[in-house]
């Protein structure tokens, strides 16, 4: 028993030690007096660490970064911290542990007059990063996926409100401000633009000493807007986290912050969460060593986020003196994920009082008499601080140039590509004399070097992605167009190569869907450069349709592509059947076309106009919301209403939109769209859409609610352009209008929805089924089931097969395993060992 109790406690000292190992080595020697960092072997919860540790000297206070098991520990007036440093390390199961530690901002304060020239980004004896150059190619703001882009910014608050730097902040879409409730989950209350790690609460303070928000401007204050200044990146989102400053464990659950909004973004597919790519830390403890055991917890937080994707630019000390010598916090540390910065001036010298090492400091970047924005308009700031933000708006700049290639590298690797960002920075620095024996490039940060090579970045392997498919039907089938029912069909893919060139591509095309039978499953695409595309066209690939198979039915495929150099990927999407031929559309490309819009209720405004800021095909489509790039109003109730239509027979309506609308959840909203149908003179009524629709409108919000539609089904939340049908065939010959409506609650706000080709499509009529085969023979064959059956005597167009546990079933598609235009089908899906089976066949005429 005693041995078991040991070691329960031991685990639940790692939790306390994480801050203090190692303090010989920490010439300061300055930390909290009442407290330590551990970080423990294993997962341990906060209550079972607690429950583990001797209560009499220590208490659990906070998991600091729970994906890294890492606590934060209050000691007993017993202990010193030597004193729990040295019980702890010897325990089993402690990783580490370590004091506290004081920290510092790395800044003097404001010394002289507003400057009227950014010298930094642009100077004509280019002493600069040549800014100008690089924003020829792009000024930030959203990567090649159209995924807006986050810097976190380290510090100590921000002027949140600043003209120049609010446009530019990052919102937190899935929370609502003020309400006191984690509405998406993560962990944070109200975080609607950061965090703050000092109060622990989703409020910025306002820095009294300007820095944070001078640091925050330099990164990413919004340009071309004709106010004061701008940042390295015009239009970057600025995620703001406070916690720069006081203590270890306070710099810990800011990156926990950072690390945990981008570990949902990855873990979400960009849904949730956001794309942090770059963490500014304009701070730091002067002579010590992230090497030494008193300071484990820098390595592990930087090399968690870089796992992410996330590189953070840091400044290294203010002092004269050399890093490789001295030591540094966090510039010393070894994380491969960390740019070490330290300050360059007008003249392209080190600055005299920043500190320098051939070994530990990665690069210069201008940092002396820099104006940027402070909490009263603009004014100037020098130090390492300063030079710092200049990195980390570089590396978000390089991301809104990447190419193709790049971006979808980082996607799929994003530590790795986030330390080729790094190489790519040190290798295109301007080399500075004697810089060589001072930083590891030799040189000062060059933006526009780091943006053009990124921006015609080439992956050293092939890249190969599935890109668009296309259809021909005349060879089997009746030649219009669409992959119908009963029919072979011919398929050609693009494939895009992102990657390095590639020599004889080839494909395999398989699929395990019940309907659909291919009997060419081999393509060649041959050679596809870097940046270019294949397409099979000499090869296509070949699928059998069942004649059984559903409206609007998709077909998963998986594609297997290879090429020389034991290149192999394999890429899934879908095929979709057609089988409509449409009698009415309209592209929206000719203008209003006959359509109306109006707000419906009294009270609640109209917004559907014609935009070309984005479409399904080619260049426009109908919006609801801001006609430009701001965001609905509130309070909407807009109808897009169509002209008088006649519908035919077995009518679908088919149409494509894309939405971006405040949700409230799983199945929930606050805003969204609905469709509606009218026959003339008669009240709209609801169309369910083919699927259903994916919320229902809130009834209240805090015991309120200000939206039109309450307790309606509705789309609502985001998703991109997609197609959307739904059957109008109760309507058949009926004129009617169709419309779209929108509605807004009175609380927030997104981008709208967007409609585009809308279509009215006739299907084709069901073949009819004749009476069930009841005189198939069944015969077991190895691990088959054959079926054979006698030949009609009349024209068959095809058989379907049905299995099913129950003798008396009555067939489904569900049960469908099959079909044949032959009299024979092998069915190798049953187990023999398991419930017996049962089979029907059922023959099909024109």
């Amino acid at each position: 028993m005693k041995s078991v109790c040991f070691n329960l406690i031991s685990a639940l000292f790692l939790i306390a030690a994480l801050s203090g190992a190692g303090l010989s080595q920490d010439r300061t020697a300055t930390y909290a007096p009442d407290q330590v960092i551990v970080r423990l072997e294993h997962v341990v919860s906060l209550k079972d660490a607690q429950l583990l540790l001797d209560g009499s000297l220590f208490e659990v206070r906070e998991a600091l970064v729970p994906a890294l098991d890492v606590f934060l520990v209050r000691l007993s007036e017993k202990l010193t911290v030597p004193d729990a440093i040295r019980l702890l390390k010897g325990w089993p199961g402690v990783r580490w542990v370590q004091a506290d530690h004081y920290l510092s901002l790395r800044t003097t304060t404001p010394d002289d007059p507003l400057f009227s020239s950014l010298w930094s980004l642009e100077q004509a004896s280019d002493a600069d990063v040549d800014a100008a150059a690089a924003w020829d190619i792009s000024t930030g703001g959203t990567d090649p996926g159209g995924n807006d882009i986050v810097v976190a910014v380290v510090d100590n608050g921000c002027k949140i409100s600043h003209a120049d730097l609010q446009p530019n902040l990052w919102v937190n879409e899935d929370e609502i401000p003020g309400n006191s409730i984690d509405d998406d989950g993560n962990g944070y209350v109200d975080d609607i633009n950061g965090w703050d790690a000092y109060a622990n609460d989703g409020s910025i303070p306002e820095p009294a000493n300007h820095h944070g928000t001078h640091v925050t401007g330099i990164v990413g204050a919004r340009g071309n807007n004709t106010l004061q200044v701008c940042g390295v990146n015009w239009n970057v989102k600025l995620m703001i986290v406070a916690g720069s400053s006081s203590t270890t464990s306070i710099v810990a659950r800011a990156y926990n912050y950072v690390l945990t909004q981008k570990t949902r973004w990855l873990s979400s597919g960009g849904f949730i969460g956001a794309n942090v790519v770059a963490a500014n830390s304009s701070f730091g403890k002067n002579a010590t060593w992230c090497t030494a055991d008193s300071f484990p917890i820098w390595n592990d937080l930087y090399d968690a986020m870089g796992a992410a994707g996330i590189l953070s630019a840091c400044a290294t000390a203010n002092a004269a003196w050399d890093v490789d010598v001295n030591g540094d916090i966090p510039t010393s540390c070894t994380s491969p994920y960390i740019i070490s910065v330290t300050n360059t001036t007008s003249s392209d010298l080190k600055n005299s009082g920043s500190a320098w090492g051939e070994t530990y400091i990665d690069l210069g970047a201008p940092g002396s008499y820099i104006v940027s924005t402070i909490n009263t308009g603009t004014g100037t700031l020098s130090g390492t601080s300063m030079a710092t933000p200049h990195v980390s708006g570089t590396v978000a700049l390089m991301h809104a140039a990447a190419s193709p290639g790049f971006y979808r590298y980082y996607l799929n690797h994003p530590d790795s590509a986030a330390l080729l960002l790094k190489q790519i920075i040190l290798d295109g620095v301007d080399p500075l004399s004697g810089f060589d024996t001072l930083t590891v490039s030799g040189g000062r940060l060059n933006l526009n070097d780091a943006v053009q090579t990124v921006h015609g970045y080439i992956a050293p392997e092939p890249f190969l992605v599935y890109d668009t498919d296309s259809i021909e039907d005349q060879t089997s089938g009746d030649g219009d167009g669409y992959w119908e029912a009963g029919e072979v069909g011919r398929l050609f893919l693009t494939v895009l190569n992102f990657g390095a060139d590639v020599q004889n591509v080839t494909a395999e095309l398989s699929t395990s869907d019940p309907y659909a039978v291919i009997t060419d499953s081999l393509g060649s695409f041959g050679n596809i450069p870097a940046n270019g595309s294949g397409v099979n066209s000499a090869d296509p690939f070949e699928i059998a349709m069942s004649p059984m198979v559903p409206l609007f039915y998709s077909i998963p495929v998986s594609l297997t592509l290879t090429a020389d150099g034991s290149y192999s990927v394999t890429r899934h999407f879908s095929v979709i059947l057609g089988r409509l031929s449409t009698y009415w559309s309209d592209s929206v490309e000719t203008g209003e076309n006959g359509w109306t819009h109006a707000n419906v209720e009294d009270g609640f405004g109209d917004q559907w106009h014609l935009t070309t800021e984005t479409s399904s095909s080619p260049t426009q489509a109908w919006k609801c919301g801001d006609s430009g790039a701001g965001n609905y109003q509130n309070r909407l109730d807009a109808a897009l209403i169509s002209p008088a239509l006649v519908i035919q027979p077995h009518t679908w309506l088919a149409f494509s939109h894309r939405l971006d609308a405040e949700d409230s959840g799983s199945d929930s909203a606050f805003d969204g769209g609905v469709i509606e149908i009218a026959a003339v003179d008669s009240p709209y009524a609801e169309v369910i859409p083919d699927g259903g629709y994916d919320d229902t409108f809130q009834t209240t919000r805090n015991g309120l609610y200000f939206g039109p539609l309450p307790g309606r089904r509705c789309f609502s939340g985001y998703h991109g352009w997609m197609t959307c049908r739904a059957d109008l065939s109760d309507y058949a010959g009926q004129t009617v209008h169709l419309r779209f409506r929108f509605g807004s609650d009175s609380v927030r706000t997104f981008k709208g929805w967007y409609v585009d080709d809308i279509r009215l499509m006739e299907a084709i009529p069901l073949r009819a089924s004749i009476d069930a085969i009841d005189d198939a023979i069944i015969q077991v064959v190895g691990d088959d089931i054959q079926i054979a059956w006698t030949p009609f005597d009349y024209h068959v167009d095809y058989f379907v097969v049905y299995r099913n546990s129950d003798p008396d079933f009555t067939p489904t598609s569900f049960d469908s395993i099959g079909w044949t235009s032959d009299t024979t089908y092998v069915d190798t899906g049953v187990v023999l060992d398991q419930a017996r089976s049962f089979y029907l066949v059922k023959a099909f005429v024109r």
